[in-house]
């Protein structure tokens, strides 16, 4: 198993084969990261190939013969109020289902701590479904705290 960035030639059977079953598995969890019914492929390709030429995000595969996870990480600024650098942000991770609990995931979050950590990043930071445990207790296993709660209302 290697972790390596992803290639360009890649960037269509990335969305097919590893970010659109993660959105559909979160959307299964909660109804707020639901797909839109018409045009998601287009759209995911446009906005995975956007973000593959922005210098703040990286992405990296875990490849074992073919790409089974992988982790999406972005370099923010913090306002110059306060007094913190800029952060990293891991905006997915996701591994198949039959490549779970062999620690791929834990392998693609250290990579994406070391490029945060190599960009000058102070902190690490990441979203998590509330009743999506298993994924709490990796992200609490890595060293990660619960500092903030986000709440979401339906209007």
């Amino acid at each position: 198993m290697r972790i390596r960035r992803l290639r360009a030639d890649e960037l269509a059977t990335f969305v097919d084969d590893l970010w659109l079953p993660f959105a559909r598995e979160m959307a299964a969890v909660d109804d707020f990261d639901a797909l839109a019914e018409r045009g998601v492929r287009r759209e995911v390709r446009s906005y995975v190939t956007e973000r593959f030429s922005d210098d703040d995000v990286a992405t990296y595969v875990a490849d074992d013969d073919e790409p089974v996870g992988f982790v999406a990480v972005e370099k923010g600024s913090s306002p110059p109020v306060f007094a913190r650098g800029p952060r990293g942000y891991v905006d997915g991770l996701y591994v198949a289902p039959e490549r779970r609990r062999e620690r791929i995931a834990s392998h693609l979050l250290a990579r994406a701590e070391a490029w945060a950590r190599r960009r000058g990043c102070d902190h690490l930071s990441l979203d998590v479904h509330a009743e999506n445990g298993v994924a709490r207790s990796l992200y609490e296993d890595g060293g990660f705290e619960t500092t903030r709660h986000r709440m979401t209302k339906r209007l």
